[in-house]
């Protein structure tokens, strides 16, 4: 049985300047233009990681209070 592996692309992060902290995090999920480490607190650079495409679950609408309210 052959194992296949995801389809990677080029993917901008930022990880931490600390070399024995070890966090990173996708560019578009960062908390702002020049995140802090969220472990450490110290300062993050720029950066590309070979990564599978992150696949966005979009959320079902949620029923309104009178929807709701109406059971």
């Amino acid at each position: 049985m052959e194992s296949v592996k995801p389809e990677l692309s080029p993917v901008p992060i930022w990880r931490c300047r600390n070399a024995e902290c070890k966090v990173w995090v996708r560019e578009e999920l960062a908390s702002s233009a020049s995140p802090e480490c969220p472990m450490c607190k110290g300062g993050m650079v720029r950066g590309i990681k070979h990564l599978p495409k992150l696949i966005k679950k979009h959320k079902s609408p949620r029923k309104s209070k009178d929807e709701a309210s109406a059971w």
